[in-house]
């Protein structure tokens, strides 16, 4: 499992600098390729004059802390910073991840500090709504530092190419090296720094309903691309009728303000899917969201590729 980003909606924890990425959006719910996330849920409103319900009230946190490039943050300090357990704090481990023992309830935040990064407080989130009683979904707070040096400026029009591991034979020749177009704008939000986020909208082929799209975490000169973690697709190309091109994992690269290409490795997996019929609007290759084994008779074909040595490049048009 992997970590990613909270500040647009985080998961993580295949600790190797983005495996954090996945803790955020793990906690949110790992799915296996193509299954979708279950809808969310919202409380009916209490009845006129009752009174409001008492905040959840959960025991222990665990979390991570990463920089805003994705990458997590040994040594951090974390600690909590309102109600009983004030005061209490821990540091980080290698992977960037800490945990606390105590009782906190919805409104009590936390502070994460670390030499060279600008402090953040929050409060603490739940994976799947409700954190309270057997079984319940586990609660955990997620921080993206950012540096003090200026983060570089990606906003623009680039061209985005992946090619294959020439170790993975199975994916058919024309779909080794895909090509597309890509507009980078960046997260305007007041609560982001400036240049430390950014939205990839990739063109120039029809794609599966929203999977047309990733996020770029940028911290200095560090560039931190996530594409889903490995976990579901972020891109499916329509290659044809009921056939399908999907991109999940993860890459990372050091750039500066003059840089027009990035090169790097994407770390991950590339999926070719024939199906017997469209798929509709979300990825399944005709496997199990319990097991993620194949189901039989559902596919026609399936070359499914993963590997450290994918190739991910970004010219700046």
């Amino acid at each position: 499992m992997q970590v990613k980003p909270l500040r647009r909606s985080p998961v993580p924890f295949r600790l190797a600098g983005v495996a954090l990425l996945a803790l955020a959006h793990g906690l949110s719910g790992c799915h296996g390729s193509g299954s979708p996330s279950a809808p969310s849920t919202q409380s009916p409103a209490p009845p006129a004059g009752s009174s409001p319900p008492a905040p959840p009230v959960v025991s222990g946190i665990s979390g991570f802390v990463l920089d805003t490039g994705f990458r997590p943050i040994a040594g951090a300090r974390v600690e909590v910073v309102d109600g009983a357990a004030a005061g209490t704090s821990t540091t980080t481990d290698e992977g960037g991840r800490f945990s606390l023992a105590g009782t906190f309830d919805g409104t009590t935040r936390f502070r994460a500090t670390k030499e060279g990064h600008v402090a953040a407080t929050q409060t603490w989130s739940c994976s799947d709504g409700d954190c309270s009683g057997p079984g319940a979904a586990r609660p955990w707070v997620g921080f993206y530092l950012a540096v003090l040096a200026p983060s570089v400026d990606l906003a623009g029009a680039y061209s985005l190419t992946f090619i294959a591991d020439s170790a993975c034979p199975d994916l058919p020749s024309e779909m080794r090296t895909r090509t597309y177009g890509a507009t980078i704008t960046a997260d305007s939000s007041p609560s982001t720094p400036v240049n430390t986020a950014f939205e990839v909208t990739v063109s120039g082929a029809p794609f599966l309903g929203s999977l047309s799209g990733f996020e770029i975490g940028v911290a200095g000169d560090h560039v931190g691309f996530w594409l889903h973690g490995g976990h579901d697709p972020a891109l499916v190309e329509r290659v044809a009728d009921s056939a399908y091109l999907a991109f999940s994992g993860v890459a990372s690269a050091s750039v500066t303000a003059s840089t027009a290409t990035i090169t790097t490795s994407f770390d991950g997996w590339i999926e070719y899917c024939v199906m017997n019929s469209e798929m509709g609007q979300t990825y399944n290759c005709g496997t199990s969201n319990r097991t993620g084994e194949p189901i039989p008779g559902r596919t026609v074909e399936r070359a499914h590729c993963e590997s450290k040595d994918h190739r991910l490049i970004l010219t700046r048009r």
